[in-house]
């Protein structure tokens, strides 16, 4: 199945396959969310499948039972052997052994490599080996996150395919037609979730809308000076640190958006304030992966209340 949103890349992937044009090498590039793995596969079982030469996979052949079994000799996929490490040296030096084989069932190979941007620099060099001598009928799909991460080298070799965010207006559709979610808890999810629709419906099942309603609520109480700093943040260091600090970000930057126009300059530089505040916890927390959480967090509710303190003397003195 090709998602509504991605209706137009796959029209462009079939077109090239008409036209006998598919290159060696895709780089599948998006955000999270969008169904980039779901893409590539669709785009392999395409060129495998015995049957149907100009769209979809039929499903039915030999090759489509192979494929959707996850047997098919003619195809391969390549992940970190363990959740968050890296694509390593052997794992592609395998797969340049297997590529100089001849097809066993289609007259494709495939191979998926995700994420390409976890390879380790070992990796990305024995690979450029074989990008710079491609196989005849033969397709890898790269699919990353961040392209930046890999070497221009690699990137160079590769036709680019981005797969973007709908409108929001098709994502709400779309999440309301596969689940019972009301818009009022879906919008606030579509920057945390850069739009990808995938990513929201995951975060939508986790009530992740719930825990940013909390958020703002304890965030206008802090506000306010109407909290203890090291209470909350017990209550927030649960929470998906990052995901917090990019919510209260996007929060912040509609206010001073709406205070400026509004020409409010005391209001606006005390949110800038606030802002800077939140980019610093920002750049912490992705800095590190054994940060102290809820000492961060109290510090950064400190900043805030002091700087409330600044802004009120400013404001009413």
């Amino acid at each position: 199945m090709i998602y509504p949103w991605l209706k137009t890349q796959w029209q462009l992937f079939l077109q090239q396959k008409i036209q006998t044009r598919v290159p060696h090498a895709i780089l599948l590039k998006g955000v999270e969310g969008l169904g980039k793995r779901s893409f590539a596969d669709q785009m392999a079982a395409s060129l495998l499948c015995e049957n149907n030469m100009t769209g979809e996979a039929c499903g039915h052949c030999h090759s489509c039972q192979l494929f959707l079994a996850g047997s098919h000799p003619d195809h391969i996929v390549i992940e970190p052997e363990e959740a968050g490490k890296q694509i390593k040296i052997e794992q592609i030096r395998r797969l340049k052994d297997k590529q100089e084989l001849t097809p066993t069932v289609s007259k494709w190979k495939t191979v998926i490599i995700s994420p390409a941007d976890s390879m380790n620099i070992n990796a990305n060099n024995s690979l450029l080996k074989l990008l710079e001598e491609p196989q005849q009928n033969t397709l890898l799909i790269l699919i990353v996150v961040r392209p930046a991460l890999l070497p221009i080298t690699i990137v160079s070799r590769c036709q680019k395919l981005t797969l973007s965010a709908p409108e929001p207006a098709v994502t709400i559709s779309w999440l309301q037609q596969q689940s019972s979610f009301l818009e009022s808890e879906i919008v606030p999810l579509l920057p945390l979730a850069n739009g990808a629709p995938l990513k929201m419906m995951s975060m939508l099942e986790q009530g992740v809308a719930t825990i940013i309603e909390q958020v703002d609520r304890d965030f206008n109480l802090l506000l306010a000076g109407d909290v203890n700093p090291v209470s909350l943040a017990k209550d927030w260091q649960q929470y998906d640190v990052l995901m917090v600090f990019n919510h209260l970000q996007n929060l912040i930057q509609r206010r001073i958006v709406k205070d400026q126009n509004e020409s409010n300059r005391v209001k606006t530089k005390y949110y800038w304030h606030i802002y800077d505040c939140i980019i610093a916890a920002i750049k912490l927390i992705s800095s590190s992966s054994n940060i102290n959480k809820v000492l961060l967090i109290e510090q950064f509710m400190v900043s805030v209340m002091n700087t409330d303190a600044d802004y009120k003397t400013a404001n009413y003195s």
